[in-house]
């Protein structure tokens, strides 16, 4: 495995395409925040080669590599026939494509190709296989040095919202989970990427009223990767996204009456257009629409269970594909999301990382009701809409995520998107309840 996906020469290579990549980051970084700039980045590219170690050492083997080798006959091909490798490219799976493949080339894993989500990732992964001389290992940190936009906004917009670059900065750039599972080759990274610049193309367009050709574009680039890759995420985020856009404007409202008075009306008002815009999407979100959700959440639940995942899992119990059925388990299920595996269900050394990491989690949670001002935190959640949007989106994730894959191993993969927010919310809320208490 070793010796098929690394060579001595990428690793004589990798310095050479580090002080490119550092070099470029340091003339792009902001000069008055160039140190957090490159120390962050610094570590995405030291988390993205412990991602490459442990998925070539200790697992040997996965999806990340399936995905390598599905982009990489695309790139060979691209060196002898470009246009038939840019039409075998950006089209469907079909005979007459992969026939355009020879034994020089090799031929992409089918189950990768025919599926256009998982494809997706490698789409993107051949692009990178052109500039790094068909390298595995180097693929990974030019993804993990372009994929670093997506947390560098949102620490951004963190900061924005908060004047608090301490908060910020270990919400959106120092998480340990988000580093390491958010920087390979994965839909993970891509996924993640997307949500958050997603998220801050929305709250600088929107809130901050600063309408950029960039933001549109960026946005429109990060929704497709989103509903192409995992749909479920966009529908964790929607709720959210709608009520915080709505409430925005009236949260700025002087009277304390408007807005309580508004709060019911606004809640209304976002759940009859989330249906409306979901049932509108039905036939983009394939096995996420209305009518199949409930057998896919059941399904995977199922699939993951199993044995060939090496008994890394947890049951929430039996489940039947009902509203009634699902509504029975979003507390054990929403807990599991954000707070397992704990140091108790820990059973090899990657999972170590998430158990201390939700740890942490659970004491910022503690530490919040501590102060036994539960009012207060309602009242702070409605009057800052993006909090809000931060704990919804958070809850809806961790809930989804809980349900359907009760496998650890998965999970700490497909939570990585919520955390940021959660420990945002968290720490937030925290500091604004002792600033409203200090001015008393």
């Amino acid at each position: 495995m070793t010796n098929q996906y690394f060579e001595l020469w990428e690793g004589l290579l990798m310095p050479v395409y580090l002080i490119v990549i550092l070099g470029i980051a340091y003339f792009i970084a902001p000069q008055k925040e160039r140190r957090l700039f490159m120390t962050a980045l610094s570590l995405r590219l030291a988390a993205a080669l412990a991602f490459v170690s442990i998925y070539l050492f200790y697992y040997q083997g996965g999806d990340t590599i399936a995905y390598y080798q599905t982009a990489k006959p695309f790139a060979l091909l691209f060196y002898d026939q470009p246009l038939s490798a840019i039409q075998a490219l950006y089209s469907d799976y079909s005979i007459e494509n992969n026939m355009r493949f020879t034994e020089k080339t090799g031929f992409p894993l089918q189950y990768i190709y025919s599926d256009n989500q998982t494809f997706t990732v490698s789409r993107i992964v051949a692009h990178l296989l052109l500039i790094s001389f068909n390298s595995y290992l180097i693929s990974s940190l030019i993804l993990a040095a372009i994929s670093f936009v997506g947390p560098w906004k949102l620490y951004i917009l963190f900061n924005d919202l908060l004047n608090n670059k301490r908060i910020a900065a270990i919400a959106a750039l120092f998480i340990p989970s988000v580093l390491f599972w958010g920087t390979g080759i994965s839909k993970d990274t891509i996924t993640m990427t997307s949500a958050t610049y997603l998220v801050y193309g929305l709250y600088f367009t929107f809130s901050k009223k600063e309408y950029k050709l960039s933001h549109i574009i960026g946005m429109v680039i990060a929704l497709y990767f989103i509903l192409t890759i995992k749909p479920y995420i966009f529908l964790a985020l929607t709720p959210g996204i709608i009520l915080w856009l709505i409430s925005d404007p009236v949260s700025r409202l002087k009277s304390n009456f408007l807005r309580r008075f508004s709060i019911p009306l606004i809640a209304v008002f976002s759940s009859i257009l989330f249906v409306l815009l979901i049932q509108q999407l039905d036939s983009v979100l394939g096995n996420y629409s209305t009518d199949q959700i409930l057998d896919k959440a059941v399904t995977t639940q199922e699939d993951l269970k199993q044995d060939y995942y090496g008994g890394n899992s947890f049951d929430i119990g039996e489940v039947s594909p009902t509203v009634g059925g699902v509504l029975a388990k979003v507390p054990i299920a929403t807990l599991y999301g954000l707070y397992a595996p704990t140091l108790l269900q820990i059973n090899n050394i990657v999972m170590i990382l998430s158990a201390l990491e939700n740890t942490f989690l659970l004491f910022l949670t503690l530490r919040l009701f501590a102060t036994l001002k539960f009012g207060k935190i309602f009242r702070l959640s409605l009057d800052h809409p993006f909090l809000l949007f931060s704990i919804i989106f958070s809850l809806l994730l961790a809930f989804s995520i809980g349900f359907t894959t009760p496998n650890y191993g998965a999970m700490i993969r497909f939570k990585i998107p919520l955390i940021p927010f959660f420990v945002f919310y968290l720490m937030s809320m925290t500091e604004l309840i002792k600033k409203s208490s200090s001015k008393r």
